[in-house]
């Protein structure tokens, strides 16, 4: 700013107005304190190539302190035992940010560079090891984030102001404060409305828990997916094959999908996606689901298959054909219910025995009996009944324990 009979005064950063450093403003510094010096010069300012003037006498220095928020320290500490890389990227000076860091119970407050005095290639190649980056301009952000993703973290970063916009754009989850400028939040994934960073611990709980509890209940879904687009291909397969005998009609009608979606994969699982989960994500979810699945859906394949030419050739009549696959396909389905449910608490049982106790009701109903177009196991069926859930349980039991294991 220009005063006539004066000069032109500025106010700025003692690093970028001065030619040597004032012992002062290093103290300030490193007790974490923002400082800027307000300086004079009889040069007149050239608004059309501004650069520094030669001649600049520094006035006062001005020292800056913001307190810490509560928690910060608490939160730091959880995030770091979760796991969770943490990066400081300011546009301060990077001693004061790495005092206010050691204040705030930031571990790696000692590792610092000034972006100012570096390159683009020198930047990437400290971007992961370094934990502070101070005088980072827009671009040197966006870099940073960059780097970690090509390095196959995933990101997320905070921010407030338009100096964050590029890099929260290219972060995969930008979380900014509501006080902070509005672009910021027309960008940002989430919003702190409080402008409270310590709840970040929370957003991640909530994003634990909802993978968590999808990939916790997504084997019992798949299992109907799966068995379905089976059945279908082998029942399209033996209408092309052309012997009337070798015809294989789907075995299920949508009433008894529907019941059994209701006690099995309706109500169990809308109940469990409820819970607190906060263990970390684990990756590749769905394949792991499919993996999981896929035991209980050949089980249900190898069901149709067995009790279809089995009953056939004991000259059991296709209501008991169809009773016995409706048992066998909702047991099946309870198997993953149980696993889903584990370890028991008093909630769960409570779940189970409604689930099982409506099952069993629903199937026993002579009216609904009539409308399933089922009834009940008979003296023939229920032995086979009995053989085929022991032999499928304690398949289900070992499976189940591989795939724990891996």
């Amino acid at each position: 700013m220009e005063l006539e009979g004066l000069g032109t005064v500025f106010l700025g950063a003692p690093e970028m107005l001065l030619d040597s450093e004032v012992p002062e403003a290093r103290e300030a510094l490193e007790r974490g304190a923002r400082v800027l010096v307000l300086a004079l010069s009889q040069e007149k300012l050239d608004h059309h190539k501004p650069q520094k003037p030669s001649d600049i006498q520094a006035l006062a220095l001005l020292e800056i302190l913001d307190p810490i928020r509560e928690g910060a320290a608490e939160t730091l500490d959880y995030l770091r035992s979760q796991e969770v890389g943490l990066k400081i990227i300011s546009g301060d000076n990077p001693v004061t940010v790495s005092s206010i860091a050691q204040k705030a119970g930031f571990a790696d407050y000692h590792s610092y560079v000034d972006c100012s005095k570096i390159i683009d290639e020198e930047l990437m190649a400290m971007a992961e090891e370094t934990a502070i980056f101070g005088r980072v301009s827009p671009h040197q952000k966006k870099l940073i984030i960059q780097t970690l993703k090509k390095a196959g973290h995933t990101t997320a970063m905070t921010g407030d102001g338009v100096n964050d916009i590029l890099a929260l754009r290219e972060a995969d989850c930008s979380i900014v404060m509501a006080e902070g400028d509005p672009a910021t939040r027309q960008i940002a994934n989430l919003v702190l409305l409080n402008s409270d960073f310590n709840d970040v611990p929370e957003i991640l709980f909530e994003g634990r828990r909802v993978v968590n509890n999808i990939a916790h209940i997504a084997p019992i879904f798949l299992i109907k997916t799966i068995y379905s687009f089976l059945l279908a291909v082998i029942c399209i397969a033996s209408a092309l094959l052309g012997r009337s005998e070798w015809i294989l009609i789907f075995p299920f009608i949508p009433i008894q999908i529907t019941m059994i979606d209701q006690f099995v994969e309706g109500f169990p699982p809308f109940v469990l996606t409820f819970e607190r989960n906060i263990k970390p994500v684990e990756p590749n979810f769905l394949r792991r689901s499919m993996l999981r699945a896929l035991p209980s859906a050949l089980m249900v394949v190898f069901s149709v298959l067995f009790v279809k030419i089995f009953g056939s050739s004991q000259g059991w009549s296709e209501l008991e054909i169809s009773t016995l696959l409706y048992y066998l396909l909702g047991s099946i389905g309870f198997l993953s219910v149980f696993r889903a449910c584990m370890p028991f608490t008093l909630w769960r049982v409570l779940l189970i025995v409604w689930s099982v106790g409506g099952f069993l009701a629903t199937a026993l109903f002579p009216r609904i009996q009539k409308l399933l177009e089922i009834a009940t196991l008979t003296g023939q069926t229920l032995p086979v009944y009995g053989v085929m859930m022991l032999v499928f349980t304690v398949i289900f039991i070992l499976t189940s324990r591989y795939q724990a294991k891996k």
